[in-house]
């Protein structure tokens, strides 16, 4: 007669806790992902519309600003971050007036002058969509660089974690 204790069919306590800090991390990881790439698909998805389904319009540029965006040190030389922003009203065919702001480029910006005209492309069901020449995207390319290294690691650990313990766990049974 052997002394063996017979198997659980559950997973022994010791086990629970990288399972579950596994799922954490690799959901946190995940969510993290989405977050920081939602954005990107959002203006991808927006600039195909506005190209196959767009109007063009005069607008014109209300206001034209620059403000401190922080500041980013590579290899011990610092840069000063600007954001470049212009304010625009333009009117559809349909005779609706809109008003919009948009971030642009700094040479996009230089070309612009205040109570001057400017080009719209926009969509005619949806006129809020709208995009100027030399816009940029409305989230920082640093912002979701941190954000896709950070998810991408939590998401990693948090799959490796989950491997290994599902691994070991039925290599007991």
């Amino acid at each position: 007669m052997s002394n063996s204790k017979p198997r659980s069919r559950h997973a022994p306590r010791t086990r629970l806790l990288p399972l579950a800090f596994g799922g954490v991390f690799a959901v946190v990881g995940l969510i993290l992902l989405i977050v920081s790439w939602l954005p990107i698909w959002n203006d991808y998805r927006h600039d195909k519309q506005l190209a196959a389904e767009g109007d063009l319009a005069s607008g014109m540029v209300l206001t034209k600003s620059r403000a401190a965006a922080g500041s980013l040190m590579v290899l011990g030389y610092t840069r000063q971050l600007v954001d470049y922003s212009v304010r625009y009203r333009f009117t559809t065919r349909s005779g609706r007036k809109i008003e919009s702001d948009a971030k642009v480029t700094p040479e996009e910006w230089d070309l612009l002058e205040e109570r001057k005209w400017i080009k719209v492309r926009y969509l005619p069901g949806d006129p809020e969509t709208n995009h100027v020449p030399g816009q940029e995207s409305s989230n920082s390319r640093i912002e979701t660089t941190i954000f896709t290294v950070i998810g991408a690691v939590f998401a990693a650990i948090g799959g490796l974690m989950l491997f290994l313990t599902l691994k070991n766990d039925k290599a007991f049974q």
